[in-house]
């Protein structure tokens, strides 16, 4: 056994031992999140930068712009590599739409 894996072997027990005994509030348990794709964190990612260049002056949304531009291009390339040309225009289409929407550009 590598040494992380003794750890996360006490870790367990420990909670375990805690729960048995009553000290483990199971209202602060983390619940798991709903699992999504990579591709839907990326698209979530990309609008949100186009959120935070809004709220900035026109001055300063060159970065947050240029940053979702990458994700944008990153996320329609890993598309057509998986085959989803059709997702990736579609996808492309929504996110043209939604900077129009959020940040008013062409």
């Amino acid at each position: 056994m590598s040494v992380f894996d003794l750890i996360a072997e006490n870790q367990i027990q420990d909670y375990n031992r805690r729960k048995a005994n009553g000290e483990v509030n199971e209202s602060q348990t983390i619940k798991p999140e709903e699992k999504t794709s990579f591709e839907s964190h990326l698209f979530k990612s990309i609008v949100g930068c186009y959120e935070k260049a809004a709220e900035k002056p026109v001055g300063e949304r060159q970065s947050l712009e240029e940053r979702a531009e990458n994700l944008r291009m990153q996320l329609l390339i890993g598309l057509e590599q998986k085959g989803m040309r059709i997702t990736a225009q579609s996808m492309s289409k929504e996110l043209m739409a939604k900077r129009q929407a959020i940040l008013g550009c062409e």
